[in-house]
């Protein structure tokens, strides 16, 4: 008799950031089943982009029921048990995903690796001091019996960018972020300031960004009406070509940011105080962090030249 082909399920909504994070997990839980079909379940508006990767036979969608919608949680349940999941990687490891578990059986139902109580391979808690949320998925896996691997390969992640007439160098703005975190914004002027100093140095400036960021990229080219502004006209993969392009990138701690990392472009990564960038440090060896308790305080002179210095020395990453 010929077994069952296994089934996993990996748990991981969003957002872009999150997910970009959670790519070398990906790989390495495909690795660590080869032969088994593998799903995501992620929210509605990262599902075409999760089914481009190339980790995952199948996308599960979680519409998001909140706690009132009994019916659309079994629903949910329904479809995952259709899907019969051997095992599920929990990396959201939230409140959700506990009643999750406990919709599919709880202790005595499907092997769960994440944060639930008594679940088979219960992720460390807490984090160990200095440890990044990538190291914190690693130690997860680790306990799951996933082995270690090298970084995936990202080529997948990349579209042609001709259409966008690019000039040959050019750094990439990222003066936007999640509407709900204002602190996380390096102000319009200053991201002007920067691109001045820049636009002197040679290097044009690429502004890019959503509809929600529209107010920022208007002020940014107020002040410096140069700067080219791609915002709200790529997909996630042409973003990424434009990213992969790119001499290098200055942003704040938002998906798009996680995105030029992971694809090997250099990038300054701009924190708050209200964030730990130990934590949340984008992916990838050519990376620099400039942290200030308020990030109004940053100087574009300060900014312009810890870019300089990381274009000189891609590979060494500082703080």
């Amino acid at each position: 008799m010929i077994p069952s082909k296994q089934h996993i399920l990996v748990i991981r909504l969003g957002a872009l950031g999150d997910l970009v994070l959670c790519f070398r997990a990906f790989h390495e839980i495909r690795l660590a089943h080869p032969n088994a079909e593998i799903a995501l379940l992620v929210r509605p508006a990262f599902a075409d982009f999760a089914r481009a990767m190339p980790w995952f036979d199948r996308v599960l969608i979680d519409t998001h029921p909140t706690f009132a919608q009994p019916a659309a949680w079994l629903r949910l349940r329904k479809e995952i048990k259709t899907f019969a999941p051997d095992r599920v990687y929990d990396l959201q490891g939230k409140r959700r995903q506990t009643i999750l578990y406990a919709l599919l059986g709880g202790p005595c139902g499907v092997e769960w690796s994440g944060a639930a109580p008594l679940c088979k391979f219960p992720r460390p808690w807490p984090p160990a001091n200095g440890m990044s949320f990538q190291d914190f998925l690693a130690a997860q896996l680790r306990a799951a019996g996933a082995a270690e691997s090298s970084p995936p390969d990202l080529t997948w992640l990349d579209a042609p960018v001709e259409n966008f007439a690019l000039p040959e160098r050019y750094a990439v703005l990222i003066a936007g972020c999640s509407s709900g975190a204002p602190h996380k914004r390096w102000p319009p002027e200053k991201y002007a300031e920067a691109a001045k100093r820049l636009q002197k140095k040679d290097l044009a400036c690429v502004a890019i960004g959503t509809k929600a960021d529209a107010d920022a990229l208007a002020a940014i080219q107020a002040q410096a009406p140069f700067v080219i502004d791609l915002s709200n006209q790529t997909n996630l993969f042409e973003l990424a070509g434009i990213l992969r392009r790119a001499t290098g990138v200055i942003g704040n701690d938002t998906g798009p940011l996680h995105m030029a990392a992971a694809v090997g472009t250099p990038t300054l990564a701009l924190f708050s105080a209200s964030s730990d960038p130990v934590w949340s440090k984008p992916p990838g060896e050519k990376v620099a962090v400039m942290q200030s308790p308020i990030l109004a305080d940053l100087s574009a002179d300060k900014v312009v030249a810890a870019f300089e210095t990381l274009l000189q020395h891609p590979e060494h990453e500082s703080r």
